[in-house]
């Protein structure tokens, strides 16, 4: 597959996404939507007088961990189903194309429409944190760079993530309900689970929130918010992070490579 068809099959499944008004007006909402809506209530409360650093922490926190992270999850799961639930694959498949190349030209198409949605949903902290800061230091621009890189491979990796295991299970639903279910209640009570110990370093989320470039672990995002931002941040070495992160995205991408190219069309 040449350079150009990668490029117009891409583009078509972009325009397949786009077209499905209600999982991108939900995704705005989770992104952009929430990250507005919370600093909104945080400036509020503390009369326009936000930390600058700790807010940046927040925003790309509730990026990647929290409503950014179930805005890719969503757009991921619509991406790689979307030809099964439309009733197109069997067409797609009779035309000849590797069903390889089906596959893989749903996660950059799935990037591109998700990435977009967390940076904004960032530049809004970003925007909060230097119009609110008060009499608080501003934060550097090195540090608002450093955490929307994170938010960039946070948003990367969980949208993979979700393609992969859509295509995998062939289900929105289910695909939806075990992918949020494991990042958010199973990987809560993995990370309290001290015991285990460096078995929990293999957890996404936590492997995501050792590459935090923020300082706190667990903290109330302000004081007297009943807000609490959970980076699920551990003591962990950055390569080790980096392979974990980067196997959640390599795995179920096979997976779902392998599902695709043996599917009953």
């Amino acid at each position: 597959m040449n350079a150009t068809i990668a490029r117009q099959m891409i583009a078509a499944d972009i325009l397949k996404l786009r077209r499905r008004r209600s999982t991108m007006v939900t995704a705005v909402l989770l992104s952009v939507g929430m990250a507005t809506l919370y600093f909104a209530f945080i400036e509020t409360r503390h009369h326009g007088n936000l930390a600058g650093p700790q807010a940046l922490s927040d925003g790309a926190t509730l990026m990647c961990m929290y409503f950014g992270a179930f805005a890719a999850i969503l757009i991921g799961t619509e991406a790689g189903s979307i030809d099964l639930a439309s009733g197109v694959f069997r067409d797609l498949a009779a035309t000849g194309r590797s069903r390889t190349a089906l596959f893989l030209v749903r996660i950059p198409a799935a990037i591109a429409v998700t990435l977009p949605l967390t940076l904004t949903g960032f530049a809004i902290t970003v925007a909060a944190a230097y119009a609110f800061h008060g009499s608080a230091a501003a934060p550097s621009p090195g540090l608002a760079v450093t955490f929307a890189a994170w938010v960039t491979l946070a948003t990367i990796v969980q949208t993979t993530l979700a393609v992969g295991i859509s295509s995998l299970t062939g289900s929105r639903s289910v695909t939806l309900i075990t992918v949020i279910g494991w990042n958010t209640i199973a990987t809560s009570i993995l990370y309290l689970a001290s015991f285990l110990g460096s078995v929990r370093d293999l957890v996404l989320m936590i492997a995501l929130g050792s590459l935090s470039p923020g300082q706190q672990v667990g903290s109330h995002a302000h004081p007297g918010s009943s807000i609490a931002l959970d980076n699920f941040k551990l003591p962990m070495p950055a390569v080790v992070a980096v392979l974990v992160v980067l196997a959640w995205a390599a795995l179920p991408a096979a997976a779902g490579v392998l599902r695709t190219r043996t599917l009953d069309a």
